[in-house]
């Protein structure tokens, strides 16, 4: 536990800096984010961390990092379908690459590159600290709701320690804080951001047991041991990938 606390703390002192300081430098640290995870969930697929599937999301990583941090802005698109119809060429002219290889590798194409794309996206919006509250605010209401009020099992196939009445705790926090947040902003479309915190919330949680269930059917206890007590990089950051994405496409159409 000591060193779980001491990891965390150390870890949310260096994005709370990175964030912080915005530009170039964040977009980097979040490239070196996905190419991480990356490498972590190509391990669990194809047991082996530079295999054609991860390489080929390195290179989509890559092409958005640049799209990003260069004047070739508003590529996304055009990268998308390059990495889309590569996939498919390679999946029709290599017949070593079969159905189930293909559908990994654009899962982790879009479960962590296209995911984690959106916090290079929000960068430079005060709205980014907002992916934080609701993910790791999710997270600490609904263990401590659930370690002192849960009963009933949430989805123990998956995650056997979570519960529905963690879950509810973690929503209710979750909205408290988001109120908080946008009320400091004098944001005050209530019903907005009561709708959008239950749902970021509720990703959140999906992200967390996405993560739990693809460890389970792989037989794996942790993504990676990167950062001690915690495992690896997508261990710590799967509630992330799913709140990022909320966050950006609610401040970019209902704000």
């Amino acid at each position: 536990m000591r060193q779980r606390v001491i990891t965390g703390f150390a870890g949310g002192a260096f994005i709370a800096a990175i964030t912080y300081m915005g530009g170039t430098i964040y977009d980097f640290v979040y490239f070196g984010i996905t190419c991480i995870a990356i490498y972590e969930l190509s391990k669990v697929f194809f047991n082996d961390g530079f295999d054609y599937g991860a390489i080929v999301n390195y290179l989509f990583a890559i092409a958005l990092f640049i799209e990003k941090a260069t004047e070739y802005q508003h590529f996304f698109d055009f990268f998308l379908f390059l990495y889309i119809s590569l996939n498919f060429l390679v999946f029709v002219f290599n017949k070593k690459i079969d159905i189930k290889k293909i559908s990994e590798i654009i899962f982790i194409g879009t479960y962590v590159v296209f995911f984690m794309y959106h916090m290079m996206l929000i960068n430079g919006s005060p709205h980014v600290w907002l992916v934080y509250i609701i993910a790791f605010g999710s997270d600490t209401f609904a263990y401590f709701t659930g370690k002192m009020l849960g009963r009933h099992k949430l989805y123990p196939e998956v995650s056997p320690n979570k519960t529905i009445e963690g879950a509810i705790g973690g929503i209710i926090g979750c909205t408290i804080l988001s109120l908080i947040y946008f009320d400091y902003l004098r944001i005050n479309k209530y019903i907005y951001i009561i709708i959008f915190s239950v749902s970021a919330s509720v990703f959140s949680m999906v992200g967390d047991l996405a993560a739990s269930k693809i460890k389970r059917e792989y037989g794996t206890k942790d993504f990676g041991n990167m950062l001690p007590g915690h495992g690896g990089i997508l261990d710590r950051f799967d509630s992330v990938l799913f709140v990022a994405p909320t966050v950006y496409y609610f401040i970019q159409h209902f704000l």
